[in-house]
């Protein structure tokens, strides 16, 4: 991973237990908050679990329903998050190694199961109370999770008896990790039918599962029906026969500018290169050194463009998190991965390669894939229709669409 992305992590915990600290005192001053009909709880652990959350909700109040987002681990001490998510973003970054073996080991049903129940008795202890007081006030008519932590603390609310609503989770990758595997939920919506065999491993009926894709961006659906010209003048783009789109997720990880840098010396002089920094600050200023006309190389920082980019792209550059790649398929981009986080990421990798809607490929093979690939228009047309065959640009609307056959 990039040191930038080191030091973002960082700067992310300092921030993230003052906003905790910041919304525990609103809630010592805002007693009574307004009902709503859909309670949606995620956490801040990247930026995929949020925005699939936002997603939703945007989807729900287009069908007349309101909806209300929760960080679940603002309802109890800073410390909690830290020692959870904090905990698991240093594991990841200071031992690598190490997380992937904690993690597929946790993957294994009987081991996952009893990690998950210590996980959920731990985050009941301290988080609990602040839940079930949100939910007793809020009164929603049904619970959505993004994330896998509060829907085990809901769970414990079921079996003491009190909560009645029906609960969903939002699976945001291309698994369900054991931690996902509650008896109580009544519906998972999941991104393929591979999933639904995953959750019938874990003991759980198929039928609980919703193949729905993994909720993205309303956006997206403007986007798919614009041409490559409209796209790029929406943009200011000069028009491009080939261009790549490159990013690190939101948070701008890993080898981007080391593979911007190869990519402008490779022989495809017709090609333009648009790479998205994100959030990530420092990696932004260090890509804006590079020196290389507009028609060559454009670089952006954080942007909302990012559904009418892909309308005008012909390959997608970047790391498996399931958000980015979710929208790629809906938009029926093929994508380039980089090399994967462990865990997740490397499960996301293998199922986007074995459904031939992307590439792996080694930093010293980059420029070479990437020539090959632009030269064969069509081999490039069947990694665009395994694309489209995968992704759904109205995942959030099936959601929202099923979340108010639940309610009834």
């Amino acid at each position: 991973m990039a040191l930038g992305g080191h030091l973002f992590y960082a700067t992310m915990d300092f921030l993230r237990l003052r906003r905790t600290l910041e919304k525990q005192e609103d809630m010592k001053t805002d007693a009574s908050r307004e009902q709503t009909d859909v309670l949606i709880l995620s956490v801040e652990a990247g930026t995929g679990h949020g925005r699939a959350a936002q997603a939703v909700a945007k989807a729900l109040a287009c069908r007349g329903m309101t909806a209300r987002i929760e960080d679940a681990f603002a309802f109890g001490p800073h410390w909690v998050f830290a020692s959870v998510i904090g905990t698991y973003l240093r594991v990841l970054q200071l031992a690598p190694s190490l997380y992937r073996f904690l993690y597929y080991s946790a993957a294994r049903p009987k081991a996952g199961f009893l990690g998950q129940q210590l996980m959920t008795a731990y985050l009941e202890a301290f988080i609990g109370e602040g839940m079930a007081d949100l939910i007793r006030r809020s009164q929603p008519k049904a619970i959505l999770c993004t994330h896998p932590f509060p829907m085990g603390v809901l769970c414990r609310f079921q079996e003491k008896g009190w909560l009645k609503q029906p609960l969903a989770g939002v699976v945001t990758d291309f698994c369900i990790h054991p931690f996902w595997a509650f008896p109580g939920v009544h519906r998972y919506y999941v991104a393929g039918e591979a999933l639904l065999d995953e959750l019938a491993s874990y003991g759980l009926d198929r039928e609980r599962g919703q193949v729905t894709g993994i909720p993205i961006d309303q956006s997206f659906q403007q986007a798919a029906r614009l041409s490559r010209s409209e796209a790029e003048a929406q943009l200011g783009l000069s028009p491009s026969r080939r261009r790549l789109l490159v990013m690190g997720g939101g948070l701008g990880l890993g080898p981007v500018e080391d593979w911007v840098r190869g990519l402008l010396k490779a022989s495809l002089a017709d090609m333009q290169i648009v790479v998205i920094a994100g959030r990530n600050e420092d990696l932004e200023r260090r890509l804006r050194t590079i020196i290389a006309p507009p028609e060559r190389l454009v670089v952006l920082g954080f942007t909302d463009r990012v559904p009418a980019l892909m309308a005008c792209s012909d390959l997608f550059i970047t790391k498996p998190g399931g958000l980015s790649s979710s929208e790629a398929l809906a938009m029926g981009l093929p994508q380039i991965l980089f090399p994967p986080l462990p865990g997740h990421e490397e499960v996301n990798q293998r199922f986007l390669i074995r459904h031939h809607s992307a590439w792996e490929v080694k930093e010293e093979e980059l420029i070479a894939q990437v020539e090959a690939i632009l030269a064969d228009e069509r081999e490039l047309e069947k990694r665009r229709e395994a694309a489209r065959r995968l992704g759904n640009v109205f995942a959030a609307d099936a959601v929202a669409a099923d979340v108010a056959k639940l309610i009834g």
